[in-house]
């Protein structure tokens, strides 16, 4: 939904969530990993930090709301939204509920000269008088850039919706869904349960999986349904890639020495043979080769399959 006008979230930067309502304690439900420090799980390293970090603000700000709130009060504290506050304070809100948004990891999908795409994967618990539900969509976030100052310009996807009727699942489609060593968002399970999402690539994430737990930011849904910038269609979309941002604990922002952990995976998955692309911090074998890098793929790995 475009937001017209575009507003600085000056409030939100200098005032931190001093304006958020508070809600109840509620547990963990996806464990803080060891680079997660509260709202902005930033490493020293990120590239883009004022980006990420303004696309968490939104993220939290949509997702976190006291059960007394309305959507009418929600918007008012949404100044970034402009005239569609309203309809974007509606998106994730239930009434009567209380909702509380944890950030997992913002990752860039897309840079430009002066726009920006943020895939944020968030956490939302929501808790009514029948209990507690927990939703882990990755929000599409996109930004503007100007005069030096990234600004709000529009949610462009809030990671899918949930599947009540999945088609029966393959083996393989069930081997990653099942392996706990595969941190997934809801929105890349539902990719998965939807059917979409290419055989071979849930092949590579299961033999991945026995080198190294990882942590997916997007399959399909949150991903921008174009290469951002150009208008050919994303891998991603045509259910052939996925995007992974730690592997154990360590962030790929935070891998990208020569002969790391990260370095040593990308050279691993560089010689499977269901493998079509690698974006990473490397580029193994040069320019217009199967491995590539640029400034996007700094902060994870883009594993893209040929069919």
């Amino acid at each position: 939904m475009a937001v017209g006008s575009l507003t600085l979230l000056c409030a939100l930067i200098q005032n931190g969530w001093a304006q958020l309502p508070p809600v109840p304690n509620a547990p963990d439900i996806v464990n803080p990993a060891t680079h997660q420090n509260g709202a902005e799980p930033l490493s020293q390293n990120e590239t883009h930090p004022n980006a990420k970090r303004l696309a968490s603000q939104v993220a939290l700000a949509l997702t976190t709301y006291s059960q007394t709130e309305t959507a009418e009060q929600i918007a008012r504290r949404l100044d970034f939204a402009g005239s569609e506050a309203k309809g974007l304070a509606a998106t994730f809100h239930i009434p009567g509920a209380w909702s509380k948004g944890r950030i997992i990891y913002p990752q860039l999908g897309g840079l430009g000269a002066s726009a920006a795409s943020v895939m944020v994967v968030v956490e939302q618990m929501v808790g009514t008088s029948e209990g507690i539900r927990v939703f882990i969509r990755t929000l599409d976030v996109r930004l503007a850039l100007s005069d030096g100052i990234w600004r709000f310009a529009d949610l462009a996807s809030i990671g899918g919706t949930l599947i009540t009727e999945p088609a029966p699942p393959s083996p393989q489609a069930l081997a990653v869904l099942n392996d706990p060593r595969i941190e997934m968002p809801d929105s890349a399970r539902w990719d998965i349960l939807s059917g979409s999402i290419s055989q071979n690539l849930l092949a590579v994430m299961a033999r991945l999986a026995e080198r190294f737990p990882f942590g997916v930011v997007t399959l399909s849904q949150g991903h921008p349904y174009e290469v951002f910038g150009t208008d050919r269609q994303s891998d991603h979309t045509r259910g052939r890639a996925v995007d992974i941002y730690r592997l154990g604990d360590t962030l790929v922002i935070d891998g990208r020495t020569d002969g790391s952990a990260v370095h040593q995976t990308v050279q691993w998955l560089y010689q499977q043979p269901e493998i079509r692309q690698i974006g990473s911090p490397w580029a193994l074998d040069g320019v217009g080769g199967k491995s590539f890098t640029d400034r996007l793929h700094q902060d994870h790995l883009h594993i893209a399959v040929a069919q």
